[in-house]
């Protein structure tokens, strides 16, 4: 409601966490001005196969590659915008905290004609260390969570240019356009659970339980009926009809 009356932009925020698990934010950063856009990119790769002397190329379906999002960053630091935050935690502020961030935001930049205007340097080298620094713990760089309006993506950094547009007399900048690729990620179980895949043409394991039946399996992994006495030959069964309750059984892919 408050932000609602004071007209308060709400501010695109980069939540970075340390582990996969996204339990808990170490940090969250809110950027000092929102993005003027950004771009998506889906990508679906194939496999390309194309025999001599033919003209055209069989595409054969490899994967489906995670979403991957373009975003530029502006850092500016000569007062006339206020700077942007870093916050420890998940970034929920209390109310009076959060009175306070509106009124250091309303307040209007003020630069001392007199004095040396900061440089940018030290504030995008501080974004770039917490989106991109390796941990010698985890070994891995940072896992990070785009929060902007409805949009929210799992994701780590791919890549980040930076250009550095403004500068004092003494050739140091005090302005920075930073350009990130962020790529998506997916926990291999979500993924898993996700996609559900049951085709034939991947191997299964099931284990067996109380009035399980080999046929009936089978039909339902191979969407056919004729393969049960392959399946039990590949497991080196005894019979079909009395598979032992617990034993693993493998369905083995279809060749074609």
């Amino acid at each position: 409601m408050i932000q609602g009356i004071l007209g308060i932009i709400d501010k695109m925020r980069i939540e970075v966490y340390p582990t996969k698990d996204y339990s808990e934010p170490e940090k969250t950063i809110f950027v000092q001005l929102n993005p003027e856009k950004y771009s998506k990119r889906h990508k679906v790769d194939f496999c390309e196969g194309q025999a001599i002397g033919t003209s055209g190329a069989d595409l054969k379906f490899n994967r489906i590659e995670g979403e991957e999002v373009n975003f530029e960053f502006l850092f500016d630091s000569s007062g006339i915008v206020p700077p942007g935050k870093i916050k420890d935690g998940n970034g929920e502020a209390s109310l009076l905290d959060a009175v306070g961030d509106f009124a250091n935001a309303l307040k209007p930049a003020i630069v001392n004609p007199f004095g040396e205007v900061e440089t940018v340097e030290k504030e995008v080298e501080g974004f770039r260390s917490l989106l991109m620094d390796y941990n010698g713990t985890t070994h891995q760089t940072p896992y990070l969570k785009l929060l902007w309006g409805s949009y929210s993506l799992n994701c780590r950094i791919k890549s980040m240019d930076i250009d550095y547009t403004l500068f004092r007399k003494d050739g140091r900048p005090i302005r920075a356009k930073v350009k990130c690729v962020f790529k998506e990620t997916i926990d291999f179980k979500k993924m898993v659970e996700k996609e559900k895949k049951s085709s034939p043409d991947l191997t299964h394991e099931r284990m067996m339980k109380m009035n399980d039946k080999l046929t009936l399996m089978s039909e339902v992994i191979y969407q056919n009926n004729t393969y049960y006495i392959d399946v039990a030959k590949n497991n080196k069964l005894l019979s079909f009809r009395q598979v032992p309750v617990g034993q693993k059984i493998q369905f083995p892919p279809i060749k074609k």
